[in-house]
């Protein structure tokens, strides 16, 4: 499947929540990183990590821009972060809370057919 293909595919699964479909384009020793400075290894580490924090804050990607390296290890994809903060857990100080659209930066690394890593660096929030 060319690059580009398999990233759209990772950005679909990832928008429609399907962490199984999600994981079929990615080794079994994986490396996840979050914004929040989480990094986990492994598929199942992976999956669980990346469902928690995409269902807690209602996260979906949006707006992409896929540039890729010339030999296909590496693309980064800018997009548009949108997520939700939930008011009972994620309200601040002064209640504030609801949706939002971050700019964010996906990272996807791959050695074969499959990616081994991704990382995603988002504005300030979640």
């Amino acid at each position: 499947m060319p690059l580009d293909e398999q990233v759209l595919t990772v950005i679909d699964a990832l928008n429609r929540h399907d962490f199984d479909a999600l994981l079929g384009a990615f080794e079994e020793e994986a490396v996840l990183d979050l914004p929040d400075g989480i990094r986990v290894i492994g598929h199942s580490s992976f999956r669980d990590t990346l469902a928690a924090y995409v269902l807690r804050h209602d996260i979906t990607l949006s707006d992409h821009v896929i540039m890729a390296d010339g030999a296909g290890f590496r693309v980064a994809v800018e997009c548009t972060l949108n997520g939700s903060d939930r008011r009972d857990i994620d309200a601040g100080e002064n209640g504030e809370a609801g949706p939002y659209a971050l700019p964010a930066v996906m990272v996807l690394e791959r050695e074969g057919e499959r990616f081994s890593r991704l990382s995603l660096y988002a504005g300030t929030r979640p």
